[in-house]
């Protein structure tokens, strides 16, 4: 008689519904399947069913740990798929913090038209106290006088050509145009001076103000006629040259105490009594 293996063969009696179902011959525990060609003494029913239900325990438990290996790999791609993404989201913050990237996210703020910043309460100073902050009354008041320097220029050089009056060094038609192109060569350097948060270009038109009240003050306390008109017009211009040396001096002032920068304008210290633009 052959010899049968305890671990994986045990035979069913014959006669019975066991040994119908199986053929009457060994089973495989594994597989709960009969074994071709094996022989060997009968078992009885209760074992027959004994090893039935411990074959199907042994299914289960193979099925359980290929379930369990299958939820562990996929947890640890789930990881490595996590891990990949905070490792580029990293990257990609260190990279935005770079000179560059965060000159380029300054000026896209600066730019946009979506206003999600909170807006703080204004430190710079307005001026007279409630007109406009000192960055819009240079501007304004450097384009301004820009304009009138620029028709008195053309009134003065229509009136010489009439009169006949050539350029020379030696009249003071020559002189006055001369002065008035320099004048405006630095309104346009102090509005870009202004637009750029430069001092230092700010300073050369504060500068040149200050030279030219005097040089006006000396000229009109000189020639000086009891005339309504040329007293009106000094006086203009003289209150002119007061307010953009006023302004001047505030923005200059703003600009070196770090109150007024490129990133502060915009969120905080933008003003006008009148507008929003």
């Amino acid at each position: 008689m052959p010899k049968v293996d305890d671990k994986k063969e045990r035979l069913i009696p014959a006669g019975t519904e066991d040994s119908a179902a199986y053929g009457g011959g060994p089973v495989d525990l594994d597989t709960c399947r009969p074994v071709v060609g094996g022989g060997g003494t009968r078992a009885s029913p209760a074992a027959a069913s004994n090893h039935r239900a411990q074959a199907v325990e042994m299914q289960r438990l193979k099925l359980m740990s290929k379930r369990s290996q299958g939820e562990q790999m996929i947890s640890q791609l789930s990881n490595r798929s996590r891990s990949s993404t905070r490792a580029n989201n990293n990257n990609t913050q260190k990279k935005s913090t770079g000179g560059p990237a965060r000159k380029t996210q300054v000026e896209q703020l600066l730019t946009s038209d979506d206003e999600s910043y909170v807006y703080e309460e204004k430190k710079g100073h307005k001026l007279f106290f409630f007109l406009c902050d000192t960055k819009r009354a240079v501007l304004i008041l450097s384009t301004l006088n820009f304009f009138l320097l620029a028709l008195t220029m053309a009134r003065n050089f229509k009136n010489a050509k009439a009169n006949g009056v050539a350029f020379d060094i030696s009249n003071e038609f020559t002189k006055k145009f001369v002065t008035h192109a320099c004048s405006l060569f630095v309104d346009c350097t102090t509005i870009l001076g202004a637009m750029w948060y430069s001092v230092m270009i700010v300073a050369v038109g504060f500068s040149f103000d200050i030279y030219q009240l005097v040089v006006s003050s000396m000229s009109a306390a000189q020639n000086w006629v009891d005339d309504p008109e040329y007293i009106t017009t000094v006086g203009v211009l003289a209150a002119l040259n007061v307010m953009n040396l006023y302004a001047l001096g505030a923005f200059m002032w703003e600009v070196h105490k770090g109150v007024l920068t490129q990133e502060t304008y915009q969120k905080r210290e933008k003003y006008s009594c009148c507008c929003e633009c």
